[in-house]
């Protein structure tokens, strides 16, 4: 049996009965359908041989051998998560971080192999608690930032790329060192590449954003080179834009970057100073408009109870309509009740002593 070049010199120190279930793993790799059940269900029963691939991940230069390795502990960490969780203790994100980094090496980029690679670290991450503190220690939050910049075109890679950070960045030693290596820029180049075009990556992006913001050394550079009027920019374009009420969740992001903006003086000043609080105010006045029309509409569909009181066959059937046609009638009530929040905490902390509602902001 032909094994890797990168396999030798790991074989040479590893116990007589490790070496047979590696040779057995590898055997299994090269000369088994990858998409049989059961070949995937009698891996996932020996935890030996789990232990095998975790070894044949970190040891493997071959990129065939190293796509299907993957397959198989993607299956295995989807099956349960007591199996998820034995990967974890076996060492399997450590091993990943490690493939990760020397993948990044790799001229030109295999595009798909760290598309897969960061598929399964954000399944491990569910159950390793310290993924951001390893990947610090291992160097590859950098290199997961380098790699953002250089695909930021390509859709496939940039969302697995944007949810990886976003892990990385709850860490504060790593955020801090994301905003030294320029993460808020990238972030605002994919603002201004992705919006209603593609949401999902701009939500990832905004997400890690406000991430890395909630951090208050982050917010206070982000705020004095000038990021709160373009937060403020980004949130009055998407409320002009969102006319049918489909991005309540996207803007409420936005406020949430810019509630983090104004946690420090520059920020404050700066959004004073960009007429953020006659904005704030003004979109706050109107969700609450928007609710209250909402509201008569509700009233409006309610006016035929007597005669669905006639044609139920039970009070519980009548009320389960009522509520559902409630529902329908007002989706997004709760979200802009939020929206409508979040722009008053905003108000409030930038101008603590201002009474509310502002009779001069009503024009």
């Amino acid at each position: 049996m032909r094994i890797s070049q990168g396999l030798h010199s790991t074989v040479l120190f590893m116990p007589f009965s490790d070496v047979c279930n590696l040779f057995s793993c590898f055997q299994n790799l090269c000369h088994s359908p990858f998409s049989e059940k059961t070949l995937s269900e009698s891996i996932v029963r020996k935890s030996k041989v789990s232990q095998a691939l975790v070894t044949l991940l970190m040891t493997t230069q071959d990129v065939s051998l190293h796509l299907n390795t993957i397959h198989i502990l993607e299956h295995i960490a989807s099956s349960s998560n007591s199996k998820c969780t034995r990967l974890v203790r076996q060492g399997a994100p450590h091993a990943l971080l490690r493939s990760i980094a020397a993948t990044s090496r790799v001229r030109p980029l295999l595009e798909e192999l760290c598309i897969r690679q960061h598929l399964l670290l954000l399944k491990l991450a569910v159950k390793e608690k310290k993924l951001a503190l390893k990947a610090r220690l291992c160097g590859v939050v950098t290199v997961t930032l380098d790699l953002a910049k250089q695909c930021i075109n390509n859709i496939d890679l940039s969302t697995p790329l944007l949810q990886v950070l976003k892990i990385y960045a709850s860490n504060s030693s790593n955020s801090v060192s994301l905003v030294k290596n320029g993460v808020l820029n990238l972030m605002e180049r994919y603002f201004s590449l992705y919006g209603k075009q593609n949401i999902a990556v701009f939500r990832h992006a905004l997400d890690l954003y406000t991430q890395v913001l909630s951090f208050r050394s982050n917010a206070s550079k982000a705020a004095s080179s000038g990021a709160t009027r373009k937060m403020l920019d980004l949130y009055v374009y998407w409320t002009d834009m969102d006319k049918l009420q489909k991005f309540i969740q996207v803007r409420k992001s936005i406020l949430n970057s810019v509630k983090h903006l104004v946690g420090n003086e520059s920020g404050r000043k700066a959004l004073i100073k960009s007429d953020g609080i006659a904005i704030l105010y003004a979109t706050a006045k109107q969700s609450d408009e928007m609710k209250q029309e909402i509201q008569r509409n509700c009233t409006s569909n309610q006016m035929d109870f007597k005669v669905r009181c006639t044609n139920s066959t039970g009070p519980q059937e009548l009320f389960k309509k009522t509520g559902s046609e409630q529902q329908a009638a007002n989706p997004n009530g709760k979200a802009i009740d939020n929206l409508a929040l979040t722009c008053s905490q905003i108000i409030r902390k930038s101008m603590p002593k201002l009474c509310l509602p502002i009779p001069s902001l009503h024009g």
